[in-house]
């Protein structure tokens, strides 16, 4: 078992160490871009000290334990939620963080895990025997995911909810609900979506007046987030059309553009290092998602299944938004790129996320899924 631990332990550990690296050394040089950015580095360096002592932890609490306690991990981070409307600092127009001077706490960051955890407890602890289970249980699972995303959307973090849909999309996909269920769930948000696209084409002030000013400034943002990107995306895509193939910090042209060292660090990684950076930083990705991609198609254990999905549907989809919206093929949303970006919350969920996916991964055989609810 120790063999086997060491092995699945180093197939994570190589691309996540490369990726730390680079993390560290773009915020080491990042103070030539801003001096904002000048304590980033040390402080990332306790982040990962933090994260790695997390990581470790998780491998020796056994999945049941942490899957029992998931409705209560799930609620209180719903009251975190609630709870950061009124008591959270304002950040770029955004009340989502709990700021404790010396350090700063996301709740929705934390959101994720919570959610993949609670819906993977309900799913799997279902019987699913008749129509009126799968109908019961599509409910639960619709209320658990509206809950933090109502939340979550007023703060306003438009991205979190955007990952909230797509977690909760995998770990349905993979479900044993029926999949006319699904279908007809399917339908029934697109044409509640058909409805909310033409009030906002066709009748804006009404919208404005049903919606709000700020939920139609943010879609009109999205809407016209190709002409309109403004400073941020020009002088970030400035950064990587003008680097060459290799470069070096000393060599970099050090163009400022917001937040480089968390929403655009794989711009602010190009501007470093060149395009040879970005493909050691997408290969490391591809290598990432494919080993958790594997562990999910080889692992039996339903639970282990769902959790693995819902880890791979918020790891692949933070990497997309984050590297698109980098070359302006997507809007800008506050979207961390795992491993690599600033800040403590994404870094943190990321760790714990890998090391329940090793310990799942390990534990195949030594667990049925009934297992962890008796």
């Amino acid at each position: 078992m120790k063999t086997k631990t060491s092995k699945k332990l180093i197939l994570f550990l190589i691309p996540i160490v490369l990726l730390m690296i680079i993390s560290l050394l773009n915020l080491y040089y990042a103070p030539n871009l801003s001096s904002l950015y000048k304590s980033f580095f040390k402080k990332q360096i306790i982040w990962y000290s933090l994260s790695f002592v997390l990581f470790i932890s998780i491998l020796f609490i056994k999945p049941k334990i942490i899957l029992k306690l998931s409705p209560y991990i799930y609620f209180f981070n719903v009251f975190l939620l609630f709870l950061v409307l009124f008591l959270g600092t304002n950040v770029n127009g955004s009340k989502a963080w709990f700021n404790f001077g010396f350090f700063s706490f996301q709740p929705s960051e934390f959101m994720k895990l919570s959610l993949i955890l609670y819906l993977t407890k309900i799913i799997s602890s279902s019987s699913l025997k008749t129509n009126k289970e799968h109908k019961t249980l599509l409910f639960k699972v619709i209320i658990i995911f509206l809950i933090p995303s109502i939340l979550t959307f007023l703060e306003p973090d438009t991205g979190a909810v955007v990952i909230y849909f797509f977690i909760t999309l995998g770990i349905l996909l993979i479900s044993k609900i029926k999949k006319k269920y699904l279908l007809y769930l399917t339908l029934f948000c697109l044409g509640i979506l058909g409805i909310f696209i033409l009030i906002f084409i066709f009748q804006k002030d009404l919208f404005a007046r049903i919606f709000g000013s700020s939920i139609f400034y943010r879609l009109e943002r999205l809407k016209d987030f190709k002409s309109g990107g403004g400073m941020q995306i020009e002088n970030a895509l400035t950064t990587i059309g003008t680097s060459s193939f290799f470069s070096s910090p000393h060599k970099a042209h050090n163009l400022y553009f917001p937040e480089a060292t968390t929403d655009f660090i794989f711009a602010l990684n190009i501007n470093h290092f060149g395009i040879f950076g970005a493909i050691i930083v997408l290969l490391c990705y591809l290598y990432l998602d494919i080993i958790i991609l594997k562990s999910s198609i080889n692992v039996k254990n339903v639970s282990c299944k769902l959790l693995t999905i819902g880890f791979l549907a918020m790891f692949l989809y933070q990497q997309i938004q984050n590297i698109f919206m980098n070359i302006g093929l997507l809007p800008i949303v506050g979207i961390p790129l795992p491993f690599l970006s600033y800040g403590g919350s994404s870094l943190i969920l990321f760790f714990i996320s890998i090391a329940l996916i090793i310990k799942l991964s390990l534990e195949k055989e030594k667990y049925s899924y009934r297992v962890f609810y008796r």
